[in-house]
């Protein structure tokens, strides 16, 4: 599934779409893997901008920033170590950037519906 919310085509691959993903929301896996430790050391809902295609990640909505990329085998959350595709992390959606801060990062010509995620979005033909 393509994200719903993207900044830009990937720098890094040029194929991609660099998605707003959300990580440390609530599930109930998520809520028991801190059942153990001080509720103190959870971390908040926090966001990261990740290419579908190549995976690169920026921990912020600037992708002029340094990037990094998670273990193939077992991706984990730079910020959390969490899942990056585990039930406590998912695309934003438009409440997901608000809380975030990062809507005014977004190109709304690359949105797609959370209701029709199989539809393209605007390619980069015809784009220097």
């Amino acid at each position: 599934m393509p994200p719903h919310h993207s900044i830009d085509f990937c720098p890094v691959c040029g194929g991609g779409l660099c998605g707003v993903r959300i990580c440390g929301v609530d599930s109930p896996d998520h809520l028991a893997a801190y059942s153990e430790q001080d509720s103190s050391v959870r971390l908040p809902p926090h966001g990261l901008v990740i290419c579908d295609e190549c995976e690169a990640i920026w921990l912020e909505p600037d992708l002029q920033s340094d990037h990094l990329y998670a273990d193939p085998i077992d991706s984990r959350c730079p910020i959390c170590s969490e899942s990056l595709w585990g039930e406590q992390s998912r695309w934003a959606d438009e409440k997901d950037l608000k809380l975030l801060g990062w809507s005014d990062a977004i190109d709304r010509s690359l949105d797609v519906p959370a209701e029709k995620p199989d539809q393209g979005y605007r390619t980069g033909e015809g784009m220097a």
